[in-house]
């Protein structure tokens, strides 16, 4: 026991993962029983699955093991709980096959570990744990009794959701998957005639392969040109793709973009200088930033000189929030300021980095992903926390877009959803000229659609979860026309 104890000391644990719980709070009491209740599990796979013959135990230790990472973020952030990190049933599954099986597997795993439970308090003196230490202050003997109990709760528990998925699948399933153009709205735009042609808009992002149906302005080394037989990197392919989602010509068909026929300005991020060429070299109104990068705390100063170069040009930078399924705030890593003098990854820390510098929040928007359901907060996207007033979201799961040899492949991130922003903002620059990229902007956000309010799981509304809301282009579109309405009699006073 006392080696099976050290390896899982450190670990934390959920004991129903994606249970059907909602966003409770887990306080100190059930964390220390959880944290218990994961030791109880290692103690009987270790010692009960060697009574096993081989591949005849159902729990191994690798699945232990899986359990604990998935569980990790959450026991040491319980603060800044993500209600969408670990969701409930009701948050994950399109297709009733999915879902039958899933319930199916969570009932079987509890009948699994009360027979096993039984097994080893039967075979084993639980009397010989009372002097080992563990995390709760009840000893660990009762622990075994108490870890019964509970996974017999669970099987009933999952016996009723069983039940109750069979009678009605449709009130646990997810609305979809949709086409990210159809929860924008931007496939009523494209209906109208609404295309990208003629405008610009500049992609920072971390590397690019030509592709024919994505009009590259600028074919220099920011742009590999495909060659049969040659690989490119998963960062060529990402800058490639969020080209694609915001720019794809007609040619692409269902995939293509939402600005489609736009010309792109690639921009490789190898630091801020490389941008503010581009910004003065070119009259793209919107920036749409998606990479990796590490920066240095004295590069800081950097971007003091983007955001003049921001205002003075009338650039807007919208910006992948980042997948960390955290919430942007100062506590976004608790170790931040460890190794912040050795760099940090702009993928990760982007959003905080630039929120540390407050003239930036004026010309920056955030940009959060959705499931393919539209009403969904994706499981690996950040929060906007402290920078809700300038966060919106955006469908950024299972995104078809242009990669390498001018094929389409999927791929999932806040990256793929701020393309989506991005475009219909390049869409409104071209037809809403006489706008500033400020006041697009903020056309933007008062148009969100409160997604909340079609599906929200149970999860409270709170602007540090939901921002300012999903993107709506049609919305935008009018809220666009009614501000140049506004300002109309005021320009035609000063014009006399």
């Amino acid at each position: 026991m006392q080696k099976s104890f050290g390896r899982w000391l450190s670990v934390y644990l959920i004991s129903s993962m994606f249970c059907d719980c909602g966003a409770s709070e887990i306080t100190n009491r059930d964390l220390d029983r959880e944290r218990d209740f994961m030791l109880v599990k290692s103690e009987i796979v270790n010692r009960l699955g060697s009574d096993y013959r081989p591949n005849t135990f159902h729990f191994r230790e690798a699945d232990l093991n899986m359990e604990v990472r998935r569980a990790e973020y959450l026991y040491n952030q319980q603060k800044q709980h993500n209600p969408y990190q670990y969701p409930s049933i009701g948050q994950l599954f399109y297709k009733k096959k999915d879902l039958h099986n899933y319930t199916f597997v969570k009932l079987r795993d509890h009948e699994y570990w009360v027979g096993y439970a039984r097994r080893f308090m039967q075979k084993y003196n639980l009397s010989d744990y009372d002097t080992y230490p563990n995390f709760g202050k009840v000893k660990f003997s009762e622990r075994f009794k108490e870890f019964l109990e509970a996974e017999a709760l669970e099987v009933e528990k999952w016996k009723q959701i069983d039940s109750d998925v069979r009678k009605n699948p449709a009130a646990y399933l997810l609305h979809g998957p949709l086409h990210p153009h159809k929860i924008t709205g931007v496939d009523q735009l494209h209906s109208l005639g609404v295309n990208g042609e003629g405008a610009k808009v500049i992609v920072w992002d971390c590397g690019f392969v030509d592709n024919c149906h994505v009009k590259f302005s600028i074919k220099d080394r920011h742009v590999k040109h495909p060659e049969n037989g040659q690989d490119y990197s998963r960062n060529d392919l990402h800058g490639t793709h969020v080209a694609g989602t915001i720019a794809g010509d007609a040619q692409s068909g269902k995939h293509k973009g939402v600005a489609y026929e736009a010309e792109v300005v690639p921009v490789e991020f190898e630091g801020v200088d490389a941008l503010i060429k581009r910004i003065k070299n070119s009259d793209a109104k919107i920036i749409s930033a998606s990479f990796h990068y590490l920066v240095h705390h004295t590069e800081m100063r950097d971007f003091d000189k983007l955001v003049e170069e921001l205002e003075k040009n009338d650039r807007l930078l919208v910006m992948a929030a980042g997948n960390d399924s955290k919430f942007v705030t100062n506590d976004l890593n608790p170790n931040f300021l460890s190794y912040w003098t050795r760099g940090i990854w702009m993928a990760t820390h982007g959003a905080w980095i630039l929120s540390k510098n407050p003239a930036l929040a004026k010309r920056m928007l955030l940009v959060g992903s959705l499931k393919e359901d539209g009403q969904t907060i994706s499981r690996f996207s950040n929060l906007p926390g402290l920078l809700h007033q300038n966060f919106v979201f955006a469908p950024g799961e299972n995104v078809v877009a242009t990669v390498a040899f001018n094929e389409f492949d999927k791929m999932s991130g806040t990256s793929m959803a701020t393309p989506h922003v991005s475009g219909i903002l390049t869409l409104m620059s071209k037809y809403y000229p006489q706008l500033n990229a400020v006041e697009l902007k903020e056309c933007l956000i008062r148009s969100c659609d409160p997604f909340w309010e079609d599906n929200n799981h149970g999860v409270d509304f709170k602007p540090e979860i939901f921002g300012q809301g999903r993107v709506n282009a049609i919305r935008a579109f009018k809220a666009a026309e009614e501000l140049i309405a506004r300002k109309a009699p005021s320009q035609t006073l000063q014009d006399a």
